[in-house]
């Protein structure tokens, strides 16, 4: 899909991956629509931006509502927006759990359904942004594991019903170092410690995705046609197919992997520290 002129609604364009992507959106010639619920670092370089809170799913209907009247039917819809929280295994649904699944899931789904007509009169393209948490699996991240693998699933029915009318890719992002890791490193689980293998101090592999090339991956994923689901980096899609094809294999190397790592002294976990 040639992306100049074409209308895109992307969520989570404050920072991180989806600022990174907008602005390499508009590079290619469309118009770009954000969403997020803190103001963006620069406004000026989005054809049009909404402060909202996705959760807030009567606010949420306003602004698609404003966006249909202001800019028409859309062409893409990239639902990037998420965030991560911890809890322990004795951790039931607390407020800040319901939040987690209401913008990893719940909103994605509420702006499909919205998009949905002006989508289909444009056979147009559905980005949803699940994680390698939804096929790999880690301690202490049940919301946004649980939630992202949901939106996986939604993807396929998506993909399902509307085949021939609606182009549907879920895309699987590795590693990045932003914020929304932030939660974990507070509790000593060092995502990037964990992608980055060393030999004392000499770094002899990571798996970490640079901001950058993520944001390539994801607009790629916008433009290439009859994709299903793909990682955004070529590492990520091994990672990706690996964890699909062998997930007890996965499992076994992650948790050897933390052993290790604790032992060693690289990570200290303290759950104790999860609210």
């Amino acid at each position: 899909m040639n992306l100049l002129g074409k209308i895109v609604v992307i969520t989570g364009t404050a920072r991180g991956l989806g600022y990174a992507a907008a602005c390499t959106l508009k590079k290619h010639g469309a118009t770009v629509i954000g969403l997020d619920i803190l103001a963006p670092q620069e406004p000026w370089l989005l054809d049009g931006f909404y402060q909202v809170d996705l959760c807030d799913r009567t606010a949420l209907a306003q602004v698609i509502g404003a966006i249909s009247t202001d800019f028409g039917d859309i062409d893409i819809l990239v639902n990037n927006a998420g965030t991560l929280t911890l809890e322990r295994g004795e951790t039931g649904v607390t407020d800040e759990v319901t939040r987690a699944v209401d913008v990893n899931l719940f909103a994605p789904w509420q702006l499909v359904a919205g998009f949905l007509p002006g989508l289909l009169r444009k056979r147009g393209k559905v980005v949803n942004v699940s994680s390698l948490f939804a096929l790999v699996n880690a301690p202490y991240v049940a919301a946004y594991a649980a939630s992202k693998r949901a939106l996986s699933a939604y993807s396929d029915v998506l993909r399902m019903q509307y085949r021939g009318q609606l182009d549907v890719v879920t895309v699987y992002p590795g590693f990045i170092d932003t914020a929304i890791h932030l939660p974990a490193q507070r509790v000593g689980l060092s995502v990037k410690r964990l992608v980055t293998f060393k030999w004392g101090d000499k770094t002899l592999l990571s798996l970490e995705e640079k901001l950058d090339a993520a944001a390539d991956g994801l607009v790629r994923a916008c433009q290439k046609d009859g994709l299903r689901n793909r990682g955004l980096t070529f590492m990520g899609t091994l990672a990706m197919y690996t964890a699909r094809i062998a997930p007890s294999v996965v499992d076994a190397f992650i948790a050897l992997r933390l052993r290790t790592l604790t032992r060693g002294g690289h990570l200290a976990l303290k759950p104790e520290l999860i609210e």
